[in-house]
């Protein structure tokens, strides 16, 4: 990962990207300028307290969110220009737990998701059970989302970024309510993914989180945080 120069083989490229709303007549800066680069296989921490940004970037790479200035591209392709080939590469969780159907299951919200990922036939359950496996949730497969814990709910939010293999992985806050056992799981699926040539940004507030990552980035003059490779 580089905080400099976004060379064109990266995976995630930021230049001086920046985003700032309207409000009551004056412009507050939601992002300030922020350049990194991500490659295959390399895992990024974006640290710092709430509102410095972190969300804000991870949606501008999403697709999300539009920058106010600067490029943003993801696998080659613009994320304002080619939003759309750009928003296939990547799989996203944003931590919320409202964005799934409460009343359906486990199984049947994985299954809806995959589809939208354009996962199509058999490769629908193999990838549920895969999912399933890696984020141990198994005995929940058939239970209501509502009756999830806050715990398996962030373990899910997660599994389900992970559908259709994404070449990019963009989480928010992923481990919160998540228990060590459980954190765990969640690294392995991570690193396998990254071993295979996928990457990582991944926005959080706790160093613990963040030195799994193979580097950090401070927002908004945040303490850095030492990194290690994950593995």
């Amino acid at each position: 990962m580089s905080a400099g120069a976004t060379p064109a083989a990266s995976l995630v490229s930021l230049l001086n990207v920046r985003k700032s709303y309207g409000k009551r007549g004056r412009s507050v800066e939601a992002l300030a300028p922020l350049t990194l680069s991500v490659g295959r296989g390399e895992s990024v921490a974006l640290v710092g307290p709430n509102g410095v940004g972190k969300t804000t970037a991870l949606k501008i790479v999403a697709t999300l969110v539009e920058p106010t200035s600067g490029t943003a591209i993801v696998c080659g392709h613009d994320v304002v220009g080619d939003s759309g080939r750009a928003r296939r590469a990547v799989g996203v969780s944003l931590g919320s737990r409202r964005s799934f159907y409460w009343r359906l299951t486990t199984r049947h919200n994985l299954s809806f998701f995959a589809r939208l990922r354009g996962v199509r036939g058999a490769r629908i359950p193999a990838e549920i059970d895969q999912v399933a496996r890696e984020m141990g949730l198994g005995p929940n497969l058939d239970l209501p989302v509502r009756r999830l814990s806050r715990g398996a709910l962030a373990r899910l939010s997660v599994g389900r970024a992970m559908l259709g293999d994404p070449t990019v992985l963009l989480l928010d806050e992923p481990l919160a309510s998540v228990d060590r056992a459980g954190r765990e799981l969640v690294w392995r699926a991570i690193e396998r993914r990254l071993a295979a040539g996928a990457c990582l940004l991944l926005a959080t507030h706790e160093p613990e989180v963040a030195s799994r990552c193979g580097s950090a980035v401070s927002l908004a003059g945040a303490p850095r945080v030492p990194g290690r490779a994950a593995r």
